[in-house]
């Protein structure tokens, strides 16, 4: 079968940001767009990136992706033209970054750009209409990054179509430049959000290569003296960066003054000519919190230690200087700590660190701390831990939160050490405890995890005559692998449950075993973290997970409905799906089928004792068989129904907005459990009654004051009122607290009202 003809070369180099460029990666390989090739250029990018296009490649969609790999750099004008050459499409793009990449929106402008004869497409941007502006837009930052040029090769004549080698930046403006006055250009919509982070300010180098190239195509003798007399005041890079580093002194010196909003203006000038200013970002964020606007400051904590060092930025003489007064790392470290964080737990893990500090050798042992998105001031916390070389400590911020199982990978790529000990914030191991680990792992070759012998702060455990026990599974909340065995976290599992059993399996299935050490110990206060974030008010995350669980490991579930016994048996026997609310297709039909007439005829009259109605109608509701279900609820009205089938029934008429249905088994329900409160919560909101939301909400935010689906209605509530700014703030931190359901992109929040 022909292929489609290709309409367009995506070019990919890896001088983009580790981050932007694996997104980029990620999306344009799962595309299924027609007509579309991707040339990746690897210019010896590190180890990491290249095992990272491999892996990628070898999931790749389209058989239309090339790899051309350098074994030393080769800069990225020269791997532009590379990828030139090995264009075989009239349209080419070669973006940096391009948040939020729309395949629908990408097909459509590649349709559009095929019918007309533009020879470039500029995207979001308007050209400068003299070669002096062309200069001053690259030293204001006001030109089109790479990503915002699409370039017509069957128009554009081959000799002119090349990347100038000698810049830094700005390699698709500088072409522009050269280019639009002898071809026509467009401009039009993005097919991804143009970021403010996108637009780049040249070096004096880059400023030159312009000025150089504006010379060349200049055919007016009063323009090239202006340009001649603008290349001869260009300043040094090391001018530029003086100069910067004068304007973060005038805005310390507003802060210290009083004068947030000068000084916000100020470092926001530096921010926009460069993005990645370490002691920029700190100023802004003090700036912020003195004019009180703290969820945009926690926003740029949580970006702050994000930052990469992109190719043109210069050495910033802060971050010099914070890298000198780092102590020299030891020589040999044999054990790496890793401990998650998020939400508001700074002082779970500040007493945990405190009794860390007691038991472990400084000299040997480094601490990771991974932090996700956490609302307190465990940012500051950290830092201060940072400056003062804590326990080697690596600090890993991530702008939302990953989840436990994605943290703990992060820290795994990252640690050191010959073994490796996962910790929860709130877990606190015996004197003895990592010692005894690690000789256990040490004399036990098959081992592939170690766990101490977990205690409650309120109970101990009886303690095993034998000092090593076999498990399947242990609590995540403290264990111990080697650093080299290469077992990973399966992330699909979000932010909680059923990841330790999934990690715990793969151990076993590898024929390594899992090990506890009964004389080892740790207190653990049990599920501070989770009860912070709400956890419990969602059970239906618990059974989603546990569906994927068995299913990767045990394969789809196979269903038969029994040929005896009475109905209420038989719906027993037949068993039910791991998740309710998402049952499998053949669990259904064989419910359904099941169900003749003169099945649910005998249904109706028979006299079923508790149990058996119980078991019906649980049945009836995970099958959506509402008709029979509605004529049998009325006999439940006398039963003390468990919290588990209130919960089915609560879920289930309130995604079909049937809300008095819903207050009917809430009140049957009443604190049995706490998802029933946020029912109730979401039913207020959702009926947009403000006075009954309000009180309920500052009472469940007590509870659980990390939970997103409290953030989320708050944002909803205020939404109503018409505070937009408020909502909005909530929101973000909805989706800062679980970026998997809350994402402030169109149409992927997982919560209805």
């Amino acid at each position: 079968m022909m292929q489609d003809k290709v309409q367009l070369s995506v070019i990919l180099t890896t001088h983009a940001r580790k981050a932007h460029f694996k997104d980029l990666l990620t999306k344009t390989t799962e595309f299924g767009i027609p007509g579309i090739e991707i040339i990746i250029i690897n210019d010896a990018a590190d180890i990491e990136t290249s095992q990272f296009i491999h892996q990628t490649l070898n999931t790749a969609n389209s058989d239309r992706v090339y790899l051309f790999e350098h074994e030393s750099p080769a800069g990225r004008g020269n791997s532009l033209n590379e990828a030139i050459l090995q264009s075989t499409a009239p349209l080419m793009w070669a973006p940096l970054q391009a948040e939020r990449l729309n395949e629908s929106l990408l097909t459509e402008a590649i349709r559009r750009y095929k019918s007309d004869p533009a020879g470039i497409w500029v995207l979001d941007y308007t050209f400068p209409n003299s070669l002096k502006g062309w200069i001053s837009g690259a030293t204001e930052g006001d030109l089109p990054s790479d990503g915002c040029l699409i370039w017509n090769r069957s128009v554009l004549q081959g000799s002119e179509l090349f990347f100038n080698p000698h810049l830094q930046n700005l390699h698709g403006a500088e072409l522009a430049m050269r280019l639009h006055q002898h071809n026509a250009w467009h401009q039009t919509d993005p097919f991804f959000v143009v970021s403010e982070s996108q637009s780049v300010h040249a070096s004096a180098s880059d400023i030159r290569e312009f000025l150089f190239s504006a010379m060349r195509i200049s055919d007016s003798d009063e323009e090239q003296n202006q340009l001649i007399e603008l290349l001869k005041n260009v300043k040094s890079d090391e001018s530029m960066a003086q100069s910067e580093d004068d304007l973060l002194v005038k805005a310390r010196q507003l802060l210290m003054q009083g004068d947030a909003n000068k000084s916000l203006d100020i470092v926001n000038k530096l921010l926009k000519k460069e993005p990645d200013h370490y002691e920029a970002f700190r100023i802004k964020i003090q700036s912020l919190e003195k004019l009180r606007r703290h969820v945009e400051a926690a926003e740029l904590k949580h970006s702050l230690h994000k930052l990469e060092s992109r190719p043109q930025s210069q050495a910033e003489l802060f971050r010099e200087e914070t890298e000198k007064k780092k102590i020299a790392e030891p020589e040999k470290i044999s054990l790496s700590i890793i401990i998650p964080t998020t939400g508001r737990g700074k002082g779970l893990l500040e007493d945990t660190l405190v009794h860390l500090d007691q038991i472990t050798d400084s000299d040997s042992s480094e601490l990771i701390v991974i932090d996700n998105a956490s609302i307190d001031d465990t940012f500051e916390y950290l830092h201060q831990l940072k400056e003062d070389d804590f326990l080697n400590i690596n600090v890993i911020t991530n702008p939302n939160n990953r989840g436990f199982g994605s943290s703990v990978n992060q820290g795994l790529e990252a640690a050191k050490g010959e073994h490796v000990l996962v910790m929860h914030n709130d877990v606190h191991p015996g004197e003895n405890c990592i010692q005894t680990l690690v000789e256990v792992l040490k004399k036990s070759s098959d081992a592939g995890l170690v766990a101490p012998v977990i205690q409650s702060d309120k109970e101990s455990p009886d303690t095993p005559d034998e000092e090593i026990s076999d498990a399947d599974v242990v609590d995540s909340c403290c264990f111990m692998i080697n650093n080299q065995s290469g077992f990973r976290f399966d992330e699909e599992y979000r932010l909680c449950h059923f990841d330790m059993e999934d990690f715990c399996f793969q151990i076993l299935d590898s024929g390594h075993k899992i090990l506890v050490a009964n004389r080892a110990a740790v207190t653990h206060q049990k599920g501070r973290t989770l009860d912070m974030m709400g956890i419990s008010l969602v059970p239906h995350l618990k059974w989603k997970n546990r569906k994927r669980y068995f299913e990767k490991w045990d394969g789809e579930p196979s269903f038969s409905m029994p040929n005896q016994g009475s109905h209420p048996d038989r719906f027993e026997m037949l068993g039910m799906p791991e998740d309710p609310l998402q049952p499998e297709p053949e669990w259904i039909h064989l419910v359904q089928d099941y169900l003749t007439d003169e099945i649910k005829t005998e249904i109706l009259r028979t006299d079923w004792n508790d149990r058996e109605l119980m078991t019906i109608v649980s049945a009836l509701l995970i099958a959506d068989e509402r008709e029979l279900l509605r004529t049998l609820e009325d006999r439940l009205d006398d039963i003390q129904l468990p919290p588990a089938l209130l919960i089915l029934f609560v879920h289930y008429y309130f995604g079909k907005n049937i809300y008095s249905r819903c207050k009917h088994y809430l009140e049957k329900a009443g604190n049995s459990h706490p998802v029933f409160d946020l029912f109730r919560l979401k039913i207020h909101v959702a009926d947009k009654e403000t006075e009954a939301a309000a009180p309920l909400l500052t009472k469940m935010l007590k509870l659980y004051p990390a939970s997103p689906d409290l953030f989320y209605l708050a944002g909803e509530l205020y939404k109503q009122t018409g505070e937009n700014e408020e909502a909005e703030s909530f929101h973000k931190m909805a989706a800062q607290m679980d970026p998997y359901r809350f994402s402030p992109e169109e149409n992927t929040i997982e919560f209805t009202l």
